[in-house]
């Protein structure tokens, strides 16, 4: 065995506790990002005293799909609040936390070479299987506990540079969605001093206009009360273009493997965008020979065509050279209409409504184009699509700042999870 290389078996116990009493009920699966996350699984009249307790810092492994997905999804428990997991689970936990500290062990297995490595290991099954004794098999790179504990520090602190990054980010999402709904939904925008001064009511600048007796008319299609000279519209007539992305399978790279990859480290590289700002890297080369012509940089917005009933959608960052991932239709909005106007819409319930009942039952449901542009909504007047903009206008040029932050930060995560394997 290398030098200072452990098999990790020999740190480790399977716990096999059983929800017996049916004391708990918080039942949790693992993503491929090696996260708990709230289990999709229908419970409706399953006996949950057969599913496995998980305790803090206690671990979890589903041992199926390893050989599909190429990852083994783990994760440890860091609330003090117990779970369960599904019986095919395996929970175990460290032996001596003065030997190897559970944290460090995390760390490794979100390492791209540990996935690797387990599904190498992974059976011949069609789920390719990978088991309790595969993982024991493995090996950790184990310095000494001080060290462990240095390691952890510095990773718990970019971590948590990112936790408070995204939580800045949701709640100025919030807070513009917030205005973007006293504005357009309950119609409480602040009177303009020239609406003031056209009812000859200049008293009235600055009030809510709705509950201020500003002039409203019935809409028929809305089938309610709209603000006097507002206009029903669909976002084909807020664009003046969009590119359909869906059904086009990018080539592979030089080397035959897929074109997309999940890392940020790669020199000379693109960033391709999905719906939810999701970034991903494609090469140089690939960029120049097939994405560069006909996908012009400038848009807005980006929105998915797949239906999952619940449409996913993103910003495009300013002034950057960018991809389009499949499936992906990019919008570029007219110069008069804010692209946050439109972003904030994308998360109402008229626009989920609207969405969904376009997507035509297919193998894979989505929605066409042509329908997506016949989408309605709301547009206000020129002064208030004015002062709205100016208003949100700070808080996402923050968020952008933060999620390009959080994307450098995570190339360092990624950097200091590649030297584990050189600490000693």
């Amino acid at each position: 065995m290398r030098s200072h290389y452990k098999r990790i078996g020999d740190y480790v116990t399977q716990i096999k506790l059983k929800n017996s009493d049916d004391a708990i009920s918080n039942l949790k699966g693992i993503n491929i990002n090696k996260h708990f996350m709230p289990s999709v699984a229908n419970i409706n009249g399953t006996d949950l005293s057969k599913y496995r307790v998980v305790k803090k810092n206690q671990f979890a492994f589903n041992p199926m799909h390893v050989g599909r997905d190429e990852v083994l999804p783990i994760s440890m428990l860091q609330s003090e609040s117990s779970i369960i997991v599904s019986p095919a689970y395996v929970v175990f936990e460290v032996k001596s936390e003065e030997d190897l500290l559970p944290e460090y062990l995390m760390m490794w297995c979100r390492r791209s070479e540990f996935d690797r490595n387990a599904w190498f290991m992974t059976d011949n099954s069609v789920r390719g299987g990978f088991g309790w004794a595969d993982f024991c098999d493995m090996e950790l790179h184990l310095p000494s506990i001080e060290k462990q504990r240095e390691i952890v520090r510095e990773y718990n602190v970019v971590t948590d540079r990112i936790t408070l990054n995204e939580q800045l980010s949701q709640k100025l999402e919030y807070t513009a969605q917030t205005i973007y709904k006293q504005w357009f939904i309950d119609f409480e925008f602040p009177i303009t001093k020239e609406y003031a001064d056209s009812i000859a009511k200049l008293e009235l600048e600055g009030k809510p206009y709705k509950s201020s007796g500003g002039e409203m008319e019935y809409c028929e299609e809305l089938e309610q009360d709209v603000p006097k000279g507002w206009k029903l519209v669909d976002i084909g007539q807020c664009c003046s273009k969009v590119i359909d992305n869906r059904g086009k399978t990018p080539p592979l790279s030089a080397d035959g493997t897929k074109f997309l990859f999940e890392t940020f480290l790669l020199d000379k590289a693109f960033p391709s965008i999905g719906a939810g700002s999701k970034y991903k890297y494609v090469e140089q080369d690939i960029y120049d020979s097939w994405f560069r012509a006909g996908h012009p940089t400038h848009l807005d917005l980006l929105v998915g065509t797949v239906g999952n009933g619940i449409p996913n959608w993103g910003l495009v960052p300013k002034g950057k050279d960018f991809c389009i991932a499949q499936n992906i239709v990019a919008l570029r909005v007219l110069e008069e209409i804010s692209p946050f106007y439109l972003n904030c819409f994308f998360n109402t319930h008229l626009f989920n409504t609207q969405f969904n009942a376009r997507i035509k039952a297919t193998a894979q449901p989505s929605i066409r184009v042509s329908d997506l542009k016949t989408i309605n909504l709301l547009l206000p007047s020129d002064s208030i699509m004015s002062a709205f903009q100016s208003i949100v206008l700070p808080m996402f040029e923050l968020m952008e700042t933060k999620v390009m932050g959080n994307i450098s930060l995570i190339n360092l995560q990624d950097l200091l999870l590649k030297a584990l394997a050189k600490k000693g």
